[in-house]
């Protein structure tokens, strides 16, 4: 029997929810509209739990140069948190590596899935793609990526996590492992829900070649960054080109990276409509559609930028979010790793062999 999705956590009475980010470098718009505005919305009723996922990070940067990098860019993962909006106060941001029950959790999950699920999941590929891993040197750290990603979500005992498209996969992976090992040793896991943003994906820009034509990512290095200068936003919105004014049909248009930011980032649907029916009209041309997109993001990013400068005016400040909140994980980590262990019957074994242990020390002493 499955514990129920919608139950509350039990220490706050409120849904936990989960996600998180790779400290792989500086948050995205895609970030954005993807999940950081589900979750500042959600910490207002949810029991909020955000990663740095540096374990993951691992998968495709492990060299030991790229390992020294880590502290500058957790720093900047969770400046960008909180600058959107997220409330330590209200959300536990905490260290993955710092939670070492984790690591131990996703050894026990891996037992429960096969390889062959693993390797056809499209995210995967895309990660070693832009890692410039080719195919036969996937690491399996990489191809297990999605188990660690089910061991952060369960550990928590999350019952609900944002992600974008992409990763939706992913938390379907975590349904999976956490009904069949309910079904083998009884209700340890609430089953997770996947939380898909109304933009799931957002295009990148081409500041490098083709850069359009894949989705925004850190790591393929065609995004605008939340801490872009306005003159750097402005010179990577320029980039982005229409199927033609005048030219092209709805369809294309709609397919267009352009106007998938008209969709995402002009707030006023009606200004968005006329954008579209004048740009297919040919009464305005790509460079109307990005002075749109650039004004309405400014008014975005402000505040942000804004946020982020009083953030990094407070030294330490940042480090003492990060350790409170993985001393809390550390917490809720092990009593979940228990709860695992005694299900299994993995502690029963353990113990077992100590109590045979203190008997036979007790019986030495005894006198002859």
């Amino acid at each position: 029997m499955n514990v129920p999705a919608s139950a509350p956590s039990a220490t706050t009475g409120r849904r936990r929810l989960l996600t998180g980010d790779r400290p792989t470098g500086p948050l995205h718009l895609g970030h954005l509209v993807g999940t950081l505005h589900n979750r500042v919305q959600m910490q207002e009723n949810h029991d909020c739990w955000l990663i740095v996922a540096d374990l993951h990070s691992l998968t495709t940067r492990s060299r030991r140069e790229q390992i020294g990098e880590l502290p500058e860019l957790v720093r900047e993962v969770v400046v960008d948190l909180l600058s959107v909006g997220i409330d330590p106060q209200r959300s536990t941001i905490y260290l993955q590596s710092g939670v070492p029950a984790v690591y131990d959790l996703a050894i026990l999950l891996q037992m429960l899935i096969p390889a062959s699920r693993l390797r056809g999941i499209p995210t995967i590929q895309d990660m070693a793609r832009n890692a410039g891993i080719t195919d036969d040197e996937v690491p399996l750290g990489l191809l297990g990526y999605p188990v660690l990603q089910a061991a952060d979500i369960l550990m928590a005992r999350a019952e609900v996590v944002p992600v974008g498209g992409d990763n939706e996969a992913h938390v379907a992976i975590a349904r999976e492992i956490a009904e069949h090992f309910n079904a083998l040793y009884g209700p340890v896991f609430p089953i997770p829900q996947a939380m898909v943003s109304s933009t799931p994906t957002l295009p990148g820009v081409d500041i490098i070649t083709d850069g359009s034509r894949r989705k925004m990512s850190k790591s393929a290095g065609n995004s605008i960054r939340l801490k872009d200068t306005p003159e750097e936003v402005a010179r990577k919105v320029a980039t982005l080109q229409g199927p033609g004014a005048g030219k092209s049909t709805p369809e294309a248009l709609e397919r267009s990276p352009l106007f998938a930011f008209v969709d995402a980032f002009v707030t006023d649907r009606g200004v968005a409509s006329a954008l579209k029916y004048d740009y297919l009209r040919g009464t305005i041309d790509d460079g109307r559609v990005h002075e749109a997109i650039i004004a309405d993001l400014e008014g975005l990013l402000r505040p942000i930028r804004q946020r982020r400068a009083e953030l990094t005016a407070d030294p330490g400040r940042i480090e003492e979010i990060v350790v409170d909140g993985t001393i809390r994980a550390r917490e809720v980590a092990y009593q979940t790793l228990g709860r695992v262990r005694d299900a299994m019957g993995l502690e029963g074994l353990w113990n077992g062999l100590v109590e045979a242990t203190q008997k036979r020390a007790e019986a030495r002493r005894r006198p002859y």
